[in-house]
Order: C-alpha cells, then sequence, then structure tokens
C-alpha cells in the first residue's frame, strides 16, 4: 500500500518506519498476497484484525470493501491506527481496545478474523485462538513467525532486536496444529513465504520475489513468515 508516512508518536514511527524501508515495503505485499490468496476477504464481509497495530492490515480489508474492527491494547498503537484510517477515509472501519484472548464481541460476529504476528506476543496462544473461533462465523487467518526459517533462527539467537527476543515461535506445522485444536477447526491450511533474511537490494529483492513465488507454490515449510487459513 503506497501512503505518505503519518504524523505518529516517535515510538510507533519507529515501529512503522520499517514498512516504508525496501525490505519492509517487500514483505508486507508478500503477506498481503497471502491473506487474500487464503482468506479471500471480500467486499461487504465483516472483519476482525487483531492486535491491529497501526492499523495497516485494517485500512487494506477496509479498501477492499470489507467493514473491519481493528483491536490493539496499546493507546499509541491505536491512535496511529485511527489517524491511518481517517487519512484514507476508510468510512467502514474503526479500532477499539482490548486483549486477544477477552475479545469483546458477541459470538459469530465476523465472517474473518486476522491476527497477524499476535500469538507470538500474547500470553495464552489457545485462549486467543479459542475466543478468534468464538467470534468468526467463517474464517481465521493467522500470520506468524517461522521458527524453521533462516530469520526465525535468528530471532532465536537474539540477533533480532528487543522486542522479538521475546517473541515465542512455532514451525508451520506445529502451529497449524495449535491453530486447529484451540479453534476446533473444520479445515486448517498453511503456506510460507520470505525465504530469505532481509535485504533492500533492489537486486535481491527481485530474486527473492521469484523464489518466493516458488515457494508458496512449492508447499515450502522454510519461509520466515507463517500463513494459515482455518475454517470454523
Amino acid at each position: 500500500m503506497n501512503e505518505a508516512r503519518e504524523p505518529f508518536t516517535d515510538d510507533v514511527a519507529a515501529y512503522d518506519a520499517w514498512y516504508h524501508t525496501p525490505w519492509g515495503a517487500y514483505a508486507e505485499e508478500r503477506e498481503w498476497e497471502l491473506v487474500e490468496a487464503l482468506a479471500q476477504p471480500h467486499s461487504g464481509e465483516r472483519a476482525l484484525d487483531v492486535g491491529c497495530g497501526t492499523g495497516r492490515l485494517v485500512a487494506r480489508l477496509a479498501a477492499a470493501g470489507l467493514e473491519t474492527v481493528g483491536l490493539e491494547p496499546d493507546e499509541g498503537m491505536r491512535d496511529a491506527a485511527a489517524t491511518r484510517l481517517r487519512r484514507t477515509r476508510a468510512d467502514t472501519a474503526h479500532v477499539v481496545g482490548g486483549i486477544a484472548e477477552s475479545l469483546p464481541f458477541a459470538d459469530r460476529t465476523f465472517d474473518l478474523v486476522t491476527a497477524v504476528t499476535v500469538l507470538e506476543f500474547v500470553r495464552d496462544e489457545a485462549a486467543a485462538l479459542r475466543e478468534m473461533a468464538r467470534v468468526a462465523r467463517g474464517r481465521i487467518f493467522v500470520g506468524g513467525l517461522n521458527a524453521r526459517s533462516a530469520y526465525g533462527q535468528r530471532i532465536l539467537r537474539g540477533e533480532a532486536g528487543e522486542t522479538l527476543s521475546r517473541a515465542r515461535l512455532h514451525g508451520p506445522r506445529e502451529l497449524a496444529s495449535l491453530v486447529k485444536a484451540s479453534t476446533g477447526a473444520k479445515a486448517v491450511e498453511w503456506r510460507t513465504t520470505l525465504l530469505e533474511l532481509p535485504t533492500d537490494s533492489p537486486e535481491e529483492l527481485a530474486e527473492q520475489a521469484r523464489r518466493d513465488a516458488r515457494a508458496v507454490e512449492s508447499g515450502s515449510d522454510l519461509g520466515g513468515f507463517i500463513a494459515i487459513i482455518a475454517e470454523v
């Protein structure tokens, strides 16, 4: 998504600035491609993005015609998300406070529930997934960081920064099993993308795009980003 940088607070701006780097923009596009391919969001549906951060996925879903709610526990992130939605004129979207383990919504409210790099940081993964299943009436999309990938190994060695050093990582099969067991899903499917370590080189990113396309098609389990769709 091409957009001007937002006038966020320093901490939130530092978080959001990653998406404006060549690698951050590349990674966001690859992740969105898997949201589209697996979750298949349709105009007119209702969606919830759990742990929405600065609202980037909320804005994308709203632009695709979905009535979207972003849930975020951090006030600064919520303010940033609300600012983004105003600036992008996302009239069918809004942001609320709350935590993944106790969603403030009625049962079967949303056609699509998304949670991208959220389970890595919640206190209780199973409880968060049960809550997502409770409020869903169709699909749950979970995006996670892959412990089996080159980037995941860097995180596990403590080489990717303080925040990520606290992340709880799974491999794709392990995460898919957790999602299925916790949600009671009728079917679960996964893919991975982002095979290589981060780079800002245009030439390397072009080659990565070719390799990542093959990884998705072949069902590789070594991409840095895991995408899971569960039908509930």
